[in-house]
């Protein structure tokens, strides 16, 4: 956990966040799907992969949660983030790019 220990936590969350971002733009790259609106991304991944059963719902969770936490961390004044809480979306991040892997693999 060195990257939450010598970022700010908020930082951190910003990071973790973008880092899923960027996988899932990949994938939609490769499904010929362009977007640079977030939720637009975030509501075609839902669309082709999570609604058809190609991809587990707790995946839609997680980019969903992730995005919230990082808007919150961006523009609201005094939000605070337990540590352990940024280890969590850490963890969830390694388990979701490792997925967002996976589709991109099949589609090659």
């Amino acid at each position: 956990m060195q990257f939450i220990s010598v970022f700010s936590i908020h930082t951190a969350v910003n990071r973790i966040y973008y880092g899923m971002f960027y996988s899932l733009l990949a994938l939609a790259l490769q499904n010929e799907f362009e977007t640079s609106k977030h939720q637009q991304l975030i509501g075609w991944f839902n669309k082709e992969f999570i609604k058809p059963q190609k991809v587990e719902i707790n995946f839609a969770k997680i980019i969903q949660k992730a995005f919230e936490r990082r808007m919150r961390s961006d523009y609201e004044a005094f939000v605070e983030f337990e540590k352990e809480n940024v280890k969590q979306m850490f963890a969830e991040m390694q388990l979701f790019l490792e997925r967002i892997k996976e589709e991109i693999k099949k589609n090659q």
